[in-house]
């Protein structure tokens, strides 16, 4: 069971997840729009680019993609997590001010207050926010590369893919804190 202290000192990182996956996917979909609004229905004006630059950029999507999923799928392994959990904490670190980078007392004291358990499980919160932001760039480059490709060829159906991509990877891995407190319980 999760205490409420620790719910209280969660809450801040649950909340920065939530907003980076609501910037990026916003991002994405700024990219679909964008791409649609200066090319709407122009459909090939211009000769195809290079035959070696279109195929690279579908691969190099193609590897964001796969790193991405790769990597997600990695980092939240049960594997992972355990070696994750079997770390050493340092409540200092956690406890100081980014910004300042002096400990903050009353945050040192709420997290001397927790058990060991619960300690890791804060730990974890920020782990997850790396694995967010990582798997979320490689999203966002999917579209990127959509993107390029369909203003090098003048043709906005190119992004189509790139965007179903970078959408449907970008729900999935929609933050899920609370799932993976749970998995972590059962570990």
């Amino acid at each position: 069971m999760i205490s409420e202290q620790l719910k209280e000192l969660i809450r801040p990182a649950v909340l920065v997840q939530k907003i980076i996956w609501f910037v990026i996917v916003g991002s994405i979909i700024f990219y679909i729009g964008f791409v649609y609004l200066f090319l709407g229905d122009n459909k090939a004006l211009t000769s195809s680019i290079g035959g070696y630059i279109e195929p690279l950029i579908y691969i190099l999507a193609g590897a964001c993609v796969l790193g991405s999923i790769f990597y997600y799928r990695y980092a939240l392994s049960e594997n992972q997590l355990r070696q994750f959990l079997n770390k050493d904490i340092d409540l200092e670190l956690l406890a100081k001010n980014p910004k300042t980078k002096e400990i903050d007392q009353v945050k040192l004291k709420k997290l001397n207050s927790l058990s060991e358990g619960e300690t890791k499980i804060y730990s974890l919160m920020f782990e997850l926010q790396k694995i967010t932001i990582l798997t979320l760039i490689l999203n966002e480059l999917t579209i990127i590369f959509g993107s390029v490709l369909a203003f090098v060829n003048d043709d906005a159906s190119k992004v189509i893919p790139f965007a179903i991509g970078s959408l449907v990877l970008s729900f999935w891995m929609f933050p899920k804190p609370w799932a993976l407190i749970n998995r972590v319980q059962k570990l």
